[in-house]
C-alpha cells in the first residue's frame, strides 16, 4: 500500500514530522475499515481530556523537590521522604501525568535539558514537612519530571505507530486496488494488531480470519506440567518454559481473578515471547502469538 509506505517513511526518517504520519494514518484506517481506532490519533493530536484513560507511555516518573527552612538554614531543590503518607497520594505525586497534545509536548521538549515542573498546592507543606528532620519547614513543593522522560513520549508514539504500520503494510502488501484493500480487510483484525502495538500489556490478537489458535480444551488449571506441553506443542522452547516457571512462582503471591491481568513477572515474560514472534526466534505468527499465550494462561488460572 502506497500510503502505509509514505507513513513508514516519514516515522523512520529523522526530519519526519509525527503529525503528518498521525494525520496520514487516519487516512490509512479510514481506507480499511477502521474508524473506531482514529480515536487513538485524534487524542494524540489534539491532547487527552480530564476523563480519558492515558495510555501508560503518557505516565512517566515525577520526583517530589522542595524548598525549606528551619531558621537558620535554607534548602532548594531538595528531595523529600515520602513514606509517610498516603499511599494514593504519594503515587498521585509519583506519576507525572502528561496529556498535552504531541505538538505541545515537542515544544515543551524543544530543549532537551532541564526538567518539567508542577508545582504542589502549598496546603500540602505542612503534610511534606512531616517527612524532614531538624524543624525543617517546606516553604514551596513541585514534582518535577525530567525532559527526556517527556521526550520519550514522543518516541514511543513513533515506535509504537511504526510497528503497526509495519504490521499492517505486511498483511496489505499483495493489494494493489480499493476493491482489494477492502477484501483484505474483511480477513484481518486490525484492531487487535493495533491494540497490542499501540497499547501492548498481554492484548490477546489475532491478525488474519486464516489464522488458528492451537490450544486444546485439556483442563490446564493449576497444571504447570499440562500448560508447558500445550506450550511445547506451539513451539515455545524448553528454555522459555523453565523462565515462565519462575515467573509463575514469582508470581505466587499476586491474585489472578482477571481475564489478562496476569502478574508483573508473567506479563513480562508473556512481551518477551511476543518479541520473540516479531524478530522470528518463536516460530509462529505474530496474530496467533498473542492469543495463544493468554488463552493457554487463562486456563492455567482457571478463567476459561
Amino acid at each position: 500500500m502506497k500510503l502505509a509506505d509514505e507513513i513508514v517513511e516519514i516515522l523512520s526518517s529523522n526530519d519526519g514530522v509525527l503529525s503528518d504520519a498521525l494525520i496520514k494514518t487516519k487516512v490509512l484506517l479510514h481506507k480499511i475499515g477502521q474508524k473506531d481506532l482514529v480515536s487513538w490519533v485524534n487524542k494524540e493530536l489534539n491532547g487527552y481530556k480530564d476523563d480519558d484513560d492515558l495510555p501508560d507511555y503518557r505516565i512517566v516518573g515525577a520526583q517530589v523537590l522542595v524548598s525549606a527552612t528551619n531558621g537558620a538554614y535554607e534548602v532548594r531543590s531538595h528531595p523529600v521522604p515520602l513514606g509517610h503518607l498516603d499511599v494514593d497520594y504519594r503515587n498521585k505525586l509519583e506519576r507525572g501525568i502528561m496529556p498535552q497534545s504531541l505538538s505541545v509536548i515537542e515544544e515543551l521538549t524543544a530543549n532537551r535539558e532541564g526538567s518539567l515542573q508542577s508545582n504542589i498546592p502549598m496546603e500540602m507543606n505542612g503534610l511534606l514537612s512531616e517527612g524532614l528532620a531538624n524543624g525543617y519547614i517546606v516553604q514551596r513543593a513541585w514534582c518535577e519530571v525530567p525532559m527526556a522522560s517527556a521526550s520519550n513520549i514522543l518516541m514511543q508514539v513513533r515506535s509504537r505507530l511504526l510497528d503497526f504500520i509495519l504490521e499492517l503494510s505486511e498483511e496489505f502488501s499483495s493489494a494493489n486496488t480499493e476493491e482489494e484493500i477492502k477484501e483484505r480487510a474483511n480477513k484481518f483484525d486490525a484492531e487487535n494488531l493495533f491494540n497490542h502495538t499501540i497499547f501492548g500489556d498481554n492484548t490477546t490478537i489475532v491478525v488474519g480470519s486464516e489464522n488458528s489458535q492451537n490450544i486444546s480444551n485439556t483442563n490446564l488449571k493449576n497444571d504447570f506440567s499440562a500448560l508447558a506441553e500445550e506450550l511445547k506443542s506451539n513451539g515455545v522452547s524448553s528454555e522459555d518454559i523453565v523462565v515462565l516457571k519462575q515467573a509463575v512462582d514469582s508470581d505466587s503471591n499476586y491474585p489472578v481473578t482477571k481475564k489478562n491481568e496476569f502478574g508483573p513477572e508473567v506479563k513480562s515474560w508473556m512481551q518477551t515471547m511476543m518479541s520473540k514472534a516479531i524478530d522470528a526466534s518463536w516460530q509462529i505468527e505474530l496474530g496467533v502469538a498473542g492469543s495463544l499465550l493468554a488463552t493457554a494462561l487463562n486456563s492455567f488460572y482457571g478463567l476459561v
